[in-house]
């Protein structure tokens, strides 16, 4: 799985794509993926890609990192998972 959809709103979904190493997720304008809004923690989450896999971790956020609907702090992702950031929804998608 190489690649998120983020969903911000039902109307408008951009992609991201995974590289390997780590891709950090929050409010601050320094994040991989910024997000400005104030559901989001300034550093939110952060995903790791290694190989074929990649992981997410909750970095300590004040509304907590959900997957799939539950409260994770460290997540293998897999195609059809659906992350949860403040407001906003990531879905991981397969490679192309």
């Amino acid at each position: 799985m190489t690649e998120t959809n983020t969903n911000k709103d039902l109307n408008h979904a951009d992609s991201v794509k995974l590289q390997a190493g780590a891709m950090s997720i929050g409010r601050a304008g320094d994040n991989d993926l910024h997000i400005a809004d104030t559901t989001v923690s300034s550093y939110h989450a952060r995903i790791f890609t290694y190989l074929d896999a990649s992981y997410i971790e909750d970095l300590g956020s004040t509304n907590g990192t959900y997957l799939n609907g539950k409260r994770i702090q460290k997540h293998t992702l897999h195609p059809g998972d659906v992350i949860k950031v403040g407001k906003h929804e990531l879905e991981i998608s397969p490679n192309g």
